[in-house]
């Protein structure tokens, strides 16, 4: 079966993603994982006493964790069933190329966020990030 890493940021996501999930998967043979990374900033900024946890704060992996249930739910709804959920703490970016190819994904989907070009090259984007870095193809779907 070959993998598929689907990398989500937010409990909304387009349809036109299932859509092609629904194409995908079955034909392709495809196992999808669905990641969310909580960014390290968000880890060190949320915590009172200034300690940088190694282990993100059951506060920000319980709603990561929820949201990527909600997905996984809605892909079953739509006939996908072979999914494997994961949540991870660090830079997003890095941590998407790294799990893709230590992992032995065969694809990466990811979604823009209708960022445009200037804002992209000052401050860049996850996905641009991933396109540019990653030995593993990147599949985006634009919003």
């Amino acid at each position: 079966m070959r993998k598929m890493l689907l990398p989500i940021d937010s409990k909304t996501v387009p349809e036109k993603v299932i859509s092609y999930l629904k194409d995908f998967v079955p034909e392709m043979n495809y196992e999808v994982t669905l990641l969310n990374v909580i960014s390290a900033d968000r880890v060190r900024n949320n915590n009172e006493a200034g300690v940088v946890y190694a282990v993100p704060p059951l506060d920000l992996e319980t709603p990561s964790k929820e949201m990527l249930a909600g997905f996984e739910e809605k892909l079953r709804a739509a006939g996908i069933d072979a999914i494997t959920t994961m949540t991870v703490t660090g830079d997003p970016a890095e941590s998407i190329v790294k799990i893709a190819e230590s992992g032995g994904f065969h694809m990466i989907m990811m979604c823009t966020h209708g960022m445009g070009a200037a804002k992209r090259l000052l401050i860049g984007s996850v996905t641009n990030k991933v396109v540019h870095h990653s030995s593993v193809p990147v599949f985006v779907i634009r919003e």
